[in-house]
C-alpha cells in the first residue's frame, strides 16, 4: 500500500490465490464521482474473523475486523470505476504495520490520544478535571516526517525522559491551544444563546485499535439541560488510515426537547475562516505566534448541512484561559433520541498541507467524497 508504506509478512509477499477456494468473497467497490480515489479505507458488512485481501493484481493488502463485524481495507478505484477485490478466510492471521491506534494514557491525567499516517489528536480525561484544569475541546498534535505511530513515544519522552512533546524534535509537536474552548471540533449544547461546555470524559472504551482504524467511545458526567439534571452526552469517534478528519457520531441520553446543537472551532486570532452549510474552516497561528510553527488548519464537515454557522463570543471570564475570543460553530436542531455524525480535523503547514488554499481544497475533497462514498457490493 503505497500511501501508507504498510508492510506484511515476507512469507505471504508471493502468495498465489488458488481458483474456487471455500468461502472466497468477491468485492466490486464503485466509484461514483469524476476523479480517482486512492487507498481510500471501505468496509465490507460480516465479515469477522480474519482474512487475506487482494487486489486484482494479487498484491496482498492490509485488512482490519472491527468490533462491529466489519472487514476493512485500502481500495483504489478510478473516475466514475470500479474495482475487484478477492476475500479468503484463513487460519493464519497476518500483522500489518499499525497506522490509526491509540489508547487512555492514566499517567497523563487520563488523556485518550490517538493519531493516524496524518496527524493525532487528544481528548482530556476525569484525572485532569479532578486537578481544576478547564480544558474542554479537542487538541491537535501536529506530525510530519512519518507514516508511524509517534504519540506513544512523545508520552513516554515527555514523563519519564523529561523532553517536551512542545518542541519538535523531528516529527512534529503539540503547539495547539485548547482551554475552556472547544478546541478542533467538539459538539456543544446551546441553551439560551450560551454553549453547555462540556469538561472531561467520564468513561472511555477503546473499540478498535488498528492497523487501520481507531475507535473510541467517550460517555461523559450528567449535566442540566434545562429541567432535565440527568443528560448524558456520548461520542463514538473514528480515525482510519490515510484521513485528516475523525469521523464522530454524538448523542444525548434524556435530552428534554429539541435543542440546537453546535459543533465549534475555537478562534485564536483573526485569521482565514470559511463557512458554509456543509463545512467551518480556519487557520490557526498555533499557541506561539510569531515563532515559525505553523499554521495548523482546523475544521468541521457536515455531509447532512447545518442549518446555521456563525461566530460565537467566547465569555469575558474565559476569554484569557482560551487565548481567544471567539468559537467558529456550525449549528443544528437535535431531537430527543437523534444522533448526529459529522467529521472534524486538522492539518499542519510543516506536514502535509502547505497552505490555507491546500487546506479548503483538503477539506472540501473530503467533504465531496462523504456525500458520495465508494461503493462495495459483495458476491458470495
Amino acid at each position: 500500500m503505497k500511501a501508507f508504506a504498510l508492510l506484511v509478512a515476507a512469507s505471504f509477499a508471493t502468495l498465489a490465490l488458488a481458483k474456487g477456494d471455500g468461502g472466497m468473497l468477491t468485492v466490486t467497490v464503485t466509484n461514483p464521482l469524476d476523479e480517482a480515489r486512492a487507498d481510500e479505507i471501505v468496509a465490507v458488512p460480516d465479515c469477522r474473523g480474519a482474512w487475506l485481501v487482494h487486489d486484482a493484481q494479487g498484491t496482498l493488502l492490509p485488512s482490519q475486523t472491527t468490533h462491529d463485524g466489519a472487514l476493512l481495507f485500502p481500495a483504489t478505484v478510478a473516475a466514475k470505476g470500479a474495482a475487484t477485490y478477492t476475500l479468503t478466510p484463513t487460519r493464519v492471521p497476518i500483522t500489518y504495520q499499525t497506522v490509526a491506534c491509540g489508547r487512555v494514557y492514566p499517567e497523563r491525567v487520563d488523556d485518550v490520544a490517538w493519531e493516524n499516517d496524518r496527524v493525532a489528536f487528544r481528548a482530556y480525561g476525569p484525572a485532569l478535571q479532578k486537578t481544576g484544569e478547564r480544558a474542554f475541546g479537542f487538541d491537535v498534535w501536529c506530525k510530519r516526517a512519518t507514516a508511524l505511530p509517534v504519540v506513544e513515544k512523545r508520552y513516554f519522552d515527555e514523563l519519564s525522559r523529561g523532553i517536551t512533546y512542545h518542541q519538535d524534535h523531528g516529527n512534529g509537536l503539540d503547539c495547539y491551544k485548547v482551554g475552556p474552548s472547544l478546541g478542533a471540533g467538539t459538539p456543544a449544547l446551546l441553551q439560551d444563546g450560551a454553549l453547555l461546555m462540556p469538561w472531561a470524559y467520564q468513561k472511555a472504551e477503546i473499540l478498535d485499535n488498528g492497523p487501520l482504524r481507531f475507535t473510541v467511545r467517550l460517555t461523559y458526567p450528567p449535566k442540566t439541560v434545562g429541567a432535565a439534571k440527568d443528560v448524558v452526552e456520548e461520542r463514538l469517534i473514528s480515525l482510519d488510515a490515510g484521513t485528516h478528519f475523525n469521523k464522530t457520531t454524538v448523542a444525548y441520553r434524556n435530552l428534554p426537547a429539541e435543542t440546537p446543537l453546535a459543533v465549534g472551532l475555537v478562534l485564536h486570532d483573526d485569521g482565514p475562516t470559511h463557512a458554509e452549510p456543509g463545512l467551518i474552516a480556519y487557520a490557526d497561528p498555533t499557541d506561539r505566534p510569531g515563532k515559525n510553527l505553523g499554521p495548523i488548519f482546523v475544521a468541521a464537515l457536515f455531509p447532512t448541512p447545518v442549518g446555521e454557522t456563525r461566530t460565537l463570543p467566547i465569555p469575558a471570564a474565559d476569554r484569557k484561559a482560551a487565548g481567544a475570543d471567539a468559537h467558529l460553530l456550525g449549528v443544528t436542531p437535535l431531537a430527543p433520541g437523534q444522533a448526529f455524525t459529522y467529521w472534524w480535523g486538522a492539518g499542519w503547514a510543516k506536514g502535509d498541507i502547505p497552505d490555507w488554499a491546500a487546506w479548503q481544497t483538503c477539506a472540501q475533497t473530503a467533504l465531496r467524497r462523504l456525500r458520495a462514498p465508494l461503493q462495495v457490493s459483495v458476491k458470495r
